[in-house]
Order: C-alpha cells, then structure tokens, then sequence
C-alpha cells in the first residue's frame, strides 16, 4: 500500500512527458454532444417537463446540466493550456485571455444590451445593481435579484475562476496540481462536515462565517471545475488510463445515467455535497470514455442532433432566460388557460431555438473564427 500511494505520489508531481494519444485531436465531437444533453437538462427543467414526471416521482435538476458544464469547461480549457506547455515550452495567458473574451462576452453583452431595452420598453423592475453585477461577472454573489439575469451566475463562477488559476498552472504546474488536488479533497469535506455536522464547525463566530464563504463560494463551481481540470492532469501524467476493452462498452452511457441520477434530489440514496461531488467525479470519468470512442457513449454522444443542439449550448443557456414563465412579451403564454403545457414547452423550445441560432450565426461564429486562429478551437 505505501509502494502505491509512494508510486502515485511521483506520478502526480513529474513532468507532464507527452499528450496522451486520444487527446491529440483538437476537436473532440462527442463532447458537443454532451454539451446537447446538458442544455436540453437546463430547458427541460426550466420550461416546465417536470410537471409530466411528478406522478412517475421523477425530477430533472437543471443544476446537473450546469455541472456539466463545469467539468466540461476545467477539463477543456486544462487540456488546452497542457497541450500548449508542452508543445511551445510555456502558456500564454495573453492568448488565452483573448480566447476566453471572445467566447463568452460577445452573445453574453448582446443579452444584456437587449435586457436593457427590455427592462425599458416593458418596466421589468431590472435593477442597475442587477445590471451592474452581471456585466462584471458577479452574479455568484448576493447582489441583485431579477429573474432575467439569475442564470449568468454560472458565468460568473467561470470568469472569476479562469481569471485566478491558469495564472498558477502557466507558472508551475506540478504547484497547480498540488493546489487542486488539496482544493478538491479539503472544501467538499469541510462543505460536508458544517452542513451535517454543524455543531462542530459552527461553534465558533469567526470559523462560521468562514465554512459558509467556503460552502457558498468555492462549492457553487469552482471545485466542480477543478474536478475536470485534475482529470485533464491525471491524464497527461499517465494516472488515469482509459482502456478499449469490450467491457468498457455499456459502462461508459451506464455512468452517465448513474451520475445524473444520483444528483437528483428525489433519487433514494441523495446526500448533498457528497452526491454532488460524486456526480462530478463520474462526468470527469465519462469525459474521458465519450473522448476515447468505440463505446455506446461515444455513438449516443456522436449523434448529429445532440452535437447540433451542444454547438447552439452556448447561445441556448444565454437566451433561454426570456422564455421562463409568462413574461410581457409573450402575450400568448402568459396565460396558460386553454393552451396545453405541451405546446407552450414546443413553442418555447421553438423560439429559443431559433434566436440562439440567429445568435450563434450572426455573433458567436463571427467571434469565434477569429478564437480559432489561436492555437486551439475548443
């Protein structure tokens, strides 16, 4: 046990020697595919499905599909930085910057530009607090309460990690493992222990307030992200080995479910933190099976229609928002009397649709062809 735990020690904090052989590629289309499932979670819980599972006791958490989207993002944006260390010899922040700007804030500012003039032709009560915090990717914190803006606090989340940690991976990254590995270990425990034992942190003032900054700041994604960012490393150090075998055929698509299913509220066995840190642990897994291919998950993941939606995510998550309840400009849902729920999800799914296509097309790919002139598109 010693030699083991001595073995992985020295393979943890070595030098990153090569790319693993499946992660050369700089396109890895079963992800899009993944990103389809995790978008179409976020509007079936948003739009009203669970209606038609409460007398099956079944639920669609929309948080499953954001957590997602985390370790989508840490593994991505990991493995692109690994890739450019070991092929240029060092990370440029400057470059990686200019990716991140490109991707995120163009659809995110036309939103709020359009939220603004929302807010004044149809008095929707937007604060400039509200306004405010979003534009600076603050949404994480307890400011602001408009329904049209709450869903830019996972981009928030993201923002803020990815303006404080590649700093460290760029400068060492055996120090970066290290401090995600302690990251990952340390606040899921701490977030535990002061939510089912709360007398033993929370006899303290002082520790208090700490445990709740801790559980409320670093749980609500950024160990979620970091998650899929020590699954990108534990790769490239040779750690994790993801094997084709005939047995790996089902098990891949088995732990998607699992790791969906566990992190539902009404699932049997639900603890919280410890079924979401687990659910994060099984996607980082499931990445990795989705990436290597050969599997019922890649061809599930592979599918033209899931790849199609998982391109539009981006746009689909950002716009999403103005389709939720009956809202000013939806005269024709905002009574719900006489029109079946059924056809006010397909007409919602429809609209949403259609403006993160004309949003993808006219803004996000404009941007984006120029992201892909540096380096890596992904």
């Amino acid at each position: 046990m010693k030699r083991e735990l001595r073995n992985f020690r020295v393979k943890l904090f070595t030098e990153i020697p090569a790319v693993p052989e499946f992660l050369k590629s700089s396109y890895y289309s079963s992800l899009d595919g993944l990103r389809g499932i995790s978008i179409l979670i976020v509007l079936f819980a948003h739009f009203g499905v669970n209606h038609f599972l409460r007398p099956y006791q079944l639920f669609i958490d929309s948080s499953i599909g954001v957590h997602i989207f985390f370790v989508l993002s840490g593994f991505l944006i990991t493995t692109v930085l690994l890739k450019e260390k070991i092929k240029y010899g060092r990370i440029s922040l400057r470059q990686f910057y200019f990716r991140r700007i490109l991707r995120i804030i163009p659809v995110v500012y036309l939103f709020l530009f359009t939220l603004v003039i929302l807010n004044f032709c149809y008095q929707l009560k937007i604060s400039s607090l509200d306004f405010i915090a979003s534009f600076l990717f603050l949404k994480n914190l307890p400011v602001g309460a408009s329904v049209f803006t709450a869903h830019l606090w996972s981009l928030a989340v993201e923002e803020q990690f990815y303006i404080t940690f590649p700093f460290l991976l760029a400068y060492n990254v055996n120090k970066y493992t290290g401090v995600t590995v302690l990251l990952v270990t340390v606040i899921p425990l701490v977030s535990v222990l002061g939510f089912y034992f709360p007398e033993i942190l929370f006899s303290n003032c002082n520790l208090r307030i700490l445990t709740k900054i801790l559980m409320y700041s670093f749980w609500k994604g950024p160990v979620i992200i970091l998650i899929g960012s020590l699954c990108s490393i534990l790769c490239f150090k040779g750690i994790i080995k993801v094997e084709s075998k005939n047995s790996n055929y089902f098990s891949g698509f088995v732990l998607l479910i699992l790791a969906i299913v566990i992190h539902t509220k009404t699932f049997a066995f639900y603890s919280k933190y410890c079924s979401e840190y687990l659910s994060a642990c099984l996607i980082g897994y499931v990445i990795l099976l989705g990436i290597k291919g050969k599997s019922l998950l890649s061809w599930v993941l592979d599918n033209a229609f899931l790849r199609r939606i998982g391109k539009l995510s981006y746009s689909i998550y950002i716009w999403q928002e103005l389709f939720i309840g009956g809202l000013p400009w939806q005269p024709w849902l905002q009574s719900w009397k006489g029109i079946p729920l059924e056809v006010v999800i397909i007409l919602k799914m429809i609209c949403v649709f259609f403006l993160a296509s004309a949003s993808y097309y006219l803004v996000e790919l404009k941007f984006l062809s120029l992201k892909q002139k540096t380096n890596y598109s992904q």
